[in-house]
């Protein structure tokens, strides 16, 4: 993965820091809204303690320079007991909502770059499906 698209990821995320809480009630509420089939399926089991997404995507965020797209990152997450494989239809669903929380979170520094980035790192070129709710 590019230097560039790394920093404009890690970037945005510095941004979520503050209002991480809104953040991940904007999420969660957008899945429950646009798809309560996988948010039942993901989310339901899980404490509120562990569905900590900012922490989540700065932890897999950090590690890209080493491995490359956020997908890739997953597999090596993929022993915790906070992984799922997905099928094809849910990755989407939790891709897209990841998409409209950043956007509606950053606002104006959600520019066209910074969405690029982020779809870039979330299919990369192995499009795994797994996603990690932690």
């Amino acid at each position: 993965m590019e230097e560039r698209t790394i920093s404009l990821i890690q970037s945005s995320l510095d941004g979520l820091g503050p209002i991480s809480q809104n953040v991940e009630n904007l999420f969660h509420k957008r899945l429950i809204d646009s798809y309560p089939e996988v948010y039942r399926l993901f989310f339901m089991d899980i404490e509120p303690e562990d569905r900590r997404l900012v922490h989540l995507l700065g932890y897999i965020s950090s590690h890209m320079r080493h491995t490359g797209a956020i997908a890739a990152t997953v597999r090596i997450l993929a022993q915790s007991n906070k992984v799922f494989r997905l099928i094809e239809m849910h990755y989407e669903a939790l891709a897209e909502t990841l998409i409209w929380t950043l956007r509606r979170s950053l606002n104006d520094s959600f520019t066209i770059e910074v969405e690029r980035a982020w779809m870039g790192a979330l299919w990369g070129t192995s499009r795994v499906r797994t996603m990690v709710v932690a």
